[in-house]
């Protein structure tokens, strides 16, 4: 399961948490848990991100392209 589809299915147990019928109590403990997971989450395709712009981006020299046959004259 790719992180995208956790952050898609915990956004979906938020949305259907107040209709489960859990204990007020319950509902705030779940919701901060799943609140720290979607943070997580976040900050590992945040790092995903920024370490394939950057291997994208990378600065590669080259050396200069000598010609290798002569002309004759």
């Amino acid at each position: 399961m790719t992180i995208d589809a956790v952050i898609m299915l915990l956004g979906t147990f938020v949305a259907l948490l107040p209709f489960l019928g859990f204990p007020v109590r319950w509902d705030s403990v779940l919701l901060v848990v799943i609140g720290v997971f979607v943070i997580m989450a976040g900050i590992v395709v945040r790092r995903r991100s920024t370490s394939e712009n950057s291997a994208k981006h990378a600065f590669v020299e080259s050396a200069p392209h000598l010609e290798t046959e002569h002309a004759e004259p």
